[in-house]
């Protein structure tokens, strides 16, 4: 069984990765409160073709998405440094309110007297 998050893309892109130049999806979640999640889906996700084209351009909204795995590493900075980090394998990636027909996000409702 995963774990189901809900919250905001921070920032995101589709970025070619290795020799092989795999197209890797890799996009920050933020949570209510504040915690952080770095996410990627890899080629071999059914969804990945259709996120690549958005996950760009999903700055500020809302989504909610499943794990289904997680690998924790020493990443070394451009300084030399080594940080730890936790990227998270996610599917089933879906932004509520979002034609994903290619077009804009959809507007909010608008209230009722």
């Amino acid at each position: 069984m995963g774990m189901t998050l809900t919250g905001t893309v921070k920032n995101g892109g589709a970025y070619e990765v290795g020799d092989k130049k795999l197209v890797l999806i890799s996009f920050t979640v933020a949570d209510e409160l504040g915690n952080t999640f770095a996410c990627q889906m890899w080629p071999d996700n059914p969804q990945h073709a259709d996120l690549a084209r958005i996950i760009g351009s999903m700055r500020y909204q809302p989504v909610q998405l499943a794990i289904v795995s997680y690998t924790s590493r020493l990443r070394k900075m451009k300084d030399g440094k080594e940080v730890p980090q936790t990227n998270f394998i996610v599917s089933n990636v879906q932004f509520p309110g979002f034609q994903q027909n290619g077009a804009a996000p959809a507007p909010a409702a608008a209230a009722t007297r």
